[in-house]
């Protein structure tokens, strides 16, 4: 009986590290593929800060704009209004509303028996006046909404 050994040729194992190697380039190509595609649906995703876009999501938010908060759910709430308001804030009133929410989030975390706390509240609601009248004439003028007591006005401009 003879038995017939097969032994492997080199030509074998350069095709197989061949095919190996192609696979792997294969797969980082498809990886940068699915990576480039996920950072643009990401990206395309957000809303333009627009003008436009801006006043439809305040026109969204103003039924509930001009309500003082009383509880700490109404501070969470407004300043929630006032978070989603800031990522379609055009560059023209962007650090105005910016500050605007800071002051809201510096609001929400203030503890009335700290009078620290309650100072710097104070403080820098008189720091952001200048821009919150500056937010507030640019709502009224561009989105015809005024955002001190909510209601809707014609627009100046």
């Amino acid at each position: 009986m003879i038995f017939k050994t097969t032994s492997r040729s080199n030509s074998f194992d350069k095709c197989v590290h061949s095919h190996l190697k192609l696979a792997a380039q294969s797969t980082a190509k498809m990886f940068t593929l699915i990576s480039c595609l996920g950072l643009f649906v990401v990206a395309c995703s957000e809303t333009p800060r627009t003008a436009t876009n801006f006043c439809r999501q305040l026109a969204k938010e103003v039924p509930f704009i001009g309500d003082p908060p009383v509880t700490a759910a109404d501070v969470a709430a407004m300043l929630a209004r006032y978070e989603r308001l800031s990522k379609a804030a055009p560059l023209v009133i962007e650090e105005e509303w910016k500050s605007l929410t800071e002051l809201l989030a510096v609001a929400s975390r203030v503890k009335s028996s700290d009078p620290e706390s309650v100072q710097a509240v104070i403080e820098m609601a008189y720091s952001t006046e200048k821009d919150s009248a500056t937010a507030a004439k640019w709502t009224r003028e561009t989105c015809g909404i005024d955002i001190s007591n909510g209601l809707k006005v014609a627009p100046t401009g």
